[in-house]
């Protein structure tokens, strides 16, 4: 990323990934996590729309087009949709850290 993350932004991004941290997988709290991952998105788009030059928004696009698209794929069991969101949240902190 060309530009350096503000520390406000810089805050919020942690308290998004502490967010994760207690919100859990389950599929009842999957809309807050969705709220979350959205906010994360633009705040990175803050700083540049192009993903070759921020690597945090390259980051959470590769993931929106991965692991978030898998999470709306209709399942017959709850347990399979709370694994694909289990993934997501994974790979979504590890992209905010």
């Amino acid at each position: 990323m060309t530009t350096p993350i503000s520390n406000a932004h810089r805050a919020r991004l942690n308290e998004i990934r502490k967010s994760l941290q207690t919100l859990g997988w389950k599929e009842a709290q999957f809309l807050k996590i969705e709220l979350l991952f959205f906010e994360a998105l633009e705040i990175s788009r803050t700083y540049s729309d192009d993903p070759d030059e921020n690597t945090l928004l390259a980051a959470l696009k590769n993931l929106q087009n991965d692991q978030y698209q898998k999470t709306k794929i209709a399942t017959r069991k709850a347990s399979e949709r709370e694994s694909s969101i289990r993934r997501f949240v994974v790979s979504f902190r590890k992209a905010l850290s």
